[in-house]
């Protein structure tokens, strides 16, 4: 089986047989997770349509792709739980599903799966926007707000004065509420 480095490479340089590889390695893990989700309720048809939409729209944003974050087969399979849902709430209307036949717990799983999501993002966003705040600026504040060290102790530790310490600390905050859009 091909690596996710070289499979994104694939991607990037050889489209088409890019897209072939990932189909070909990962086809059989798609349709089970949009099978388990929508059949009773859906035709294949409409399963294998929700199957060839995941590919489509993984190969669309295959720049989006960052290994460091999960693997393709991860990116691959929220995608797929995120289609099927979308196609059940898009055709609820059209095929109702008893309430005693869905799962307790599918609306705390979805949210679940949701909300780590978008912690990581966000932690990932964070992280690479105090990266770019560049030396010494970058490891003052992660140890004054990830390690919570005093002002002194950085001090001592970088060999760099209190007070200059604490105007870099506020100079990097709003740097940082620069660079995030005020989120901060």
């Amino acid at each position: 089986m091909i690596s996710d480095i070289e499979l994104l490479k694939l991607l990037h340089d050889k489209p088409e047989e890019g897209l072939k590889v990932m189909m070909d390695s990962y086809m059989a893990l798609i349709y089970t997770i949009i099978f388990n989700k929508l059949s009773g309720t859906y035709s294949k048809e409409d399963i294998e349509e929700c199957v060839s939409d995941v590919f489509f729209q993984v190969f669309h944003y295959k720049n989006r792709i960052d290994l460091e974050k999960g693997s393709i087969k991860a990116f691959l399979a929220v995608v797929a739980k995120r289609k099927a849902i979308d196609m059940y709430r898009k055709n609820k209307n059209n095929n109702h599903i008893p309430i005693e036949d869905l799962p307790e717990d599918l609306y705390s799983m979805v949210d679940d799966v949701a909300n780590s999501l978008l912690l990581k993002e966000s932690k990932s966003v964070l992280i690479n926007a105090i990266k770019s705040l560049g030396e010494p600026d970058s490891e003052i504040v992660i140890r004054k707000y990830y390690l919570y060290q005093s002002s002194k102790d950085i001090s001592s530790d970088l060999g760099i004065k209190v007070n200059t310490i604490d105007k870099k600390v506020s100079r990097c905050i709003q740097k940082l509420k620069n660079v995030l859009g005020g989120i901060l």
